[in-house]
C-alpha cells in the first residue's frame, strides 16, 4: 500500500470531508458518496453504505481493494438490501461499482463523487446535457455524456457501461439517478460536484430568459487548466463553511 500511516489517515480525513461537504451543500444525504485513491494503487478509501454523509469521519471510512471488490460486488449489494431497521454494515456502498470500475478505468483519476443532486437531476431526466456556459463550467466541456438508465450500478457489466459512457469527460449525469463527478484529486472532484449543480441552475435561468450559450475554445480551455490549481482554494471556501471549521 503506498503512502506512510499518517498520509493515510490524512486521506482518509479527507474523503469524511468531502462527504460533509457534499451533505452540508444539500446535494447528498445518506445515499451518494466520495472516495480518494490511494495513490498508486488499486485501493481506495470511501464511506459505509448509506452512513449519513453529515456525520462521516476519518474513524468510518473503509478500505477497498478494487480486485477484491469485484469478487464479492453482487453479495455485497444483497447484503445490504430489504432491511427493515436503520443499516449498520461495515459494508461499502452498493453503488461502489462506480468508484471500482472508473479507478480501473481511468489510471488518472484519484477521486470519484456520486451523489442524487436534484437540479443536475432534473437535466438527466430531460435528456439535456450539462454545458460549458461560465468559468467553473470549463471542465464540462464538452458537454456532460448522459447514461441511459436510471439503474444502480453494482455488476462488473454495470461498471464497464459507465465508464463507457464517461470516457475521458470530468463529469456525467445518469438517467433519473444521479451523477458522476470525477477528478485527479478529491478537491477537484468534490468542487466540481458543486459546480455541476450550481451550472444547471444557471443554465436552467438562462433558457427560461433566452438561449445558453457555451463559451469560446480559448476561454474554456484557459479556465479548464484555472481550475486544477484553484480547486484546491475553493475546497477550502467549501470547507470554511461546515460547523467547527468542518471538524466533527
Amino acid at each position: 500500500m503506498a503512502g506512510n500511516k499518517k498520509e493515510l489517515e490524512q486521506l482518509k480525513e479527507k474523503v469524511a470531508l468531502g462527504n460533509r461537504i457534499m451533505f452540508h451543500q444539500g446535494l447528498a444525504d445518506y445515499h451518494g458518496h466520495v472516495s480518494a485513491r490511494i495513490p498508486g494503487t488499486r485501493k481506495f478509501f470511501i464511506k459505509p453504505v448509506l452512513a449519513p454523509l453529515g456525520e462521516v469521519a476519518a474513524k468510518h471510512i473503509i478500505l477497498v481493494d478494487i480486485d477484491e471488490y469485484i469478487e464479492v460486488c453482487e453479495q455485497n449489494y444483497a447484503s445490504a438490501g430489504n432491511q427493515r431497521a436503520v443499516t449498520k454494515l461495515k459494508n461499502p456502498p452498493r453503488e461502489t461499482m462506480i468508484h471500482a470500475a472508473i479507478y480501473s478505468a481511468r489510471p488518472d483519476v484519484n477521486s470519484v463523487v456520486h451523489t442524487h443532486q436534484t437540479l443536475a437531476t432534473a437535466f438527466s431526466v430531460a435528456g439535456t446535457p450539462i454545458l460549458p456556459i461560465y468559468n467553473q463550467a470549463a471542465v464540462f466541456a464538452p458537454e456532460t455524456p448522459i447514461f441511459p438508465s436510471p439503474r444502480l450500478i453494482y455488476t462488473v457489466q454495470d461498471g464497464k457501461e459507465i465508464c463507457q459512457t464517461l470516457g475521458d469527460r470530468t463529469a456525467m449525469l445518469l438517467k433519473g439517478h444521479g451523477v458522476v463527478v470525477v477528478g485527479d484529486s478529491l478537491e477537484y472532484a468534490t468542487v466540481h460536484a458543486i459546480y455541476l449543480e450550481r451550472t444547471a441552475y444557471m443554465q436552467f435561468i438562462a433558457s427560461c430568459v433566452g438561449k445558453p450559450s457555451i463559451m469560446p475554445q480559448k476561454e474554456t480551455d484557459y479556465m479548464k487548466e484555472n481550475m486544477v490549481y484553484r480547486s484546491y482554494d475553493a475546497f477550502a471556501y467549501f470547507k470554511s463553511l461546515l460547523p467547527k471549521g468542518g471538524k466533527l
